[in-house]
């Protein structure tokens, strides 16, 4: 999906709303989406679920990396990582809320 208001949104480093393009289980599947994001040009943010750094949760959201953009390369950054022939089995869309 790439429609914006369809998106997952969270607050930013930057208080700004950035978009969910990507969520991985953890941030080494995370470096994935991020790398091809920044190797375009894209600003990127890795969020992981506060209770997850707390309590070592690998499980569902808690566990969880969410690969995060600002609103203006949401489109962009959906488009690339939409074309890209890699299969990566464990990322999601973040169009989709768990």
């Amino acid at each position: 999906m790439t429609d914006p208001s369809q998106a997952l949104v969270r607050r930013g480093p930057d208080q700004h709303t950035w978009y969910v393009v990507a969520r991985a289980p953890d941030l080494t599947a995370a470096a994935i989406p991020a790398g091809l994001l920044r190797s375009a040009g894209i600003p990127v943010f890795l969020l992981r679920e506060a209770a997850g750094s707390a309590i070592p949760l690998t499980v569902g959201r808690l566990g969880g990396v969410e690969v995060i953009v600002p609103e203006a390369y949401y489109l962009e950054a959906r488009a690339l990582l939409d074309a890209e022939p890699l299969s990566w089995d464990e990322l999601s869309s973040g169009d989709e809320e768990s």
